[in-house]
């Protein structure tokens, strides 16, 4: 155990104001003291001779309670504070994943920050790195070729090829590198590297739009259908955005329902104006999905649901969307062997899924959440369509009625 300052060896030192009731006592000389009992460490002062050197972890006093920080933070990456050999401390170092809150109890030192987990039954604050401080060595390991370039990913897993065995899009989404006209979408910054992002609690009012709930997929998730099976079931609570195209309309569809159908110099204009969150070329046909078509939706105070490519994801993370993104991902097997008694992503003959395959949907699931897990809110792992499905619905209910923590700039007037 630590051994607290109440302890009589400690109590002189409380009189000097630099420890105080309640901190606790780490190290002596650089000799850890935890395990120790207080005969024991008094018996290590004892024999120390010259200046003595302690590691104290600080208290939390109860006027800190009354006055706690309200800067909450979401971590966008992880950290292992026994690993870090740039901490001041490891021991007093607060580990946390990627998506933990974190509250940020004082940003006083530009390097090393206190904080306490969201929801942690241990409420000692701990360090953590600070924004400036980790952007910094993260830019200087990019520099010394031990980190790769954010801005130059690997070309991912989902934009690879045509379609094959039923995994891929059936046509390719071209990146949109710009912002929308209203200069609005998050980049997390200026800053090239994702270290953490202040958030807030949100909870949907009744006057309010509802959320933009936002899909992505992995090869083989499969989306749009889950998409459409669960907006099937109830229509009046959630639509789809109609989607533009060039292409002719068929004799049983109608204009605004299947498609907005125009012309390709519209098209063209529109795209040029930067009216597309995405949009691209199948069979020599344009397609895409406008700003406005979302809006259209709410505007019916009906919850939009999209399927977008992951780069669309940060042009849609705005205050007026406050959109929710979900990352589908079926569960690969080790091996085709076990897929057995699982339904094949593609379906029939032309759905048959080789070992190579699901190598390809494992690598896929990794390179999104590598390059675009700071910008989920959920991970929804595909057992089947039934309980996916399910589980959607569950999700999409729970927007209606529940807070979620969002970018602060999200809910700041």
């Amino acid at each position: 155990m630590c051994l607290s300052v109440q302890s009589v060896f400690m109590r002189s030192l409380v009189l000097t104001g630099l420890v105080h009731v309640g901190d606790e006592l780490r190290e002596v000389n650089g000799v850890s003291v935890i395990q120790k009992r207080p005969d024991e460490i008094s018996q290590l002062l004892s024999q120390s001779q010259g200046s003595i050197t302690l590691k104290i972890i600080p208290a939390i006093k109860e006027e800190d309670r009354l006055k706690e920080s309200k800067v909450y933070m979401r971590a966008l990456f992880d950290y292992i504070p026994l690993e870090d050999k740039a901490t001041p401390c490891q021991e007093a170092g607060l580990p946390f994943k990627r998506g933990d809150i974190l509250q940020v109890v004082t940003q006083d030192d530009h390097t090393w920050w206190q904080a306490k987990r969201v929801g942690d039954s241990n409420l000692r604050a701990g360090l953590i790195p600070s924004k400036l401080f980790q952007e910094r060595r993260l830019a200087y390991r990019m520099k010394m070729g031990t980190l790769p370039n954010p801005k130059s990913p690997k070309k991912p897993a989902y934009e690879q090829g045509c379609d094959k065995a039923g995994l891929r899009r059936s046509f390719r989404l071209s990146r949109k590198d710009r912002q929308d006209s209203s200069g609005e979408g998050s980049d997390f910054g200026d800053s090239d590297y994702t270290t953490y992002e202040e958030v807030s609690r949100y909870q949907q009012r009744p006057n309010e739009r509802p959320r933009l709930v936002v899909l992505i997929g992995s090869l083989g998730a499969r989306i749009n259908e889950l998409k459409q099976r669960v907006i099937a079931e109830n229509p009046h609570r959630f639509a789809v955005a109609v989607p533009h195209t060039t292409r002719p309309k068929k004799p049983h569809e109608k204009e605004g329902v299947e498609y907005h159908f125009v012309t390709k110099q519209q098209f063209d204009a529109d795209a040029l104006n930067n009216k597309f969150i995405e949009h691209g070329e199948y069979k020599e046909n344009q397609y895409g999905t406008s700003i406005e078509a979302i809006r259209s939706v709410q505007a019916k105070n009906k919850m939009c649901v999209v399927d977008v490519q992951p780069e669309a994801l940060k042009r849609l993370r705005t205050a007026e969307f406050k959109p929710y993104v979900i990352f589908v991902k079926p569960r690969v097997p080790e091996s085709r062997r076990r897929r057995s008694a699982a339904t094949s992503p593609g379906g029939g003959e032309r759905g048959r899924v080789t070992d190579e395959d699901l190598q390809e949907m494992r690598q896929s699931a990794i390179q999104i959440d590598q390059q675009y897990g700071q910008l989920v809110d959920r991970v929804l792992i595909k057992e089947d369509s039934a309980s996916a499905c399910a589980e959607l619905r569950g999700i999409l209910e729970r927007l209606e009625r529940e807070s979620f923590w969002v970018p602060i700039s999200w809910v700041r007037t």
